[in-house]
């Protein structure tokens, strides 16, 4: 896969995001052991996973974009 090159200003929105992201991650990992509804639960777990997986993909980016 060809390496893309980002502008300073894209890198600096993917930095936003990945922040935005972790964030979130952190906030939904400290409340998901208080939620006492299984179905909100299973909600939060999906998203969890689902932004961790988006949290790595950012990363790859920029670590590619890097290069």
């Amino acid at each position: 896969m060809a390496t893309k090159e980002l502008a300073l200003h894209e890198k600096l929105e993917l930095h936003e995001v990945l922040i935005f992201k972790t964030a979130c991650v952190t906030k939904s990992k400290l409340f998901v052991d208080l939620v006492q509804d299984e179905k909100l639960k299973e909600i939060i777990q999906e998203d969890l996973e689902l932004s961790t997986k988006a949290i790595k993909d950012l990363r790859k980016v920029l670590a590619d974009a890097s290069e």
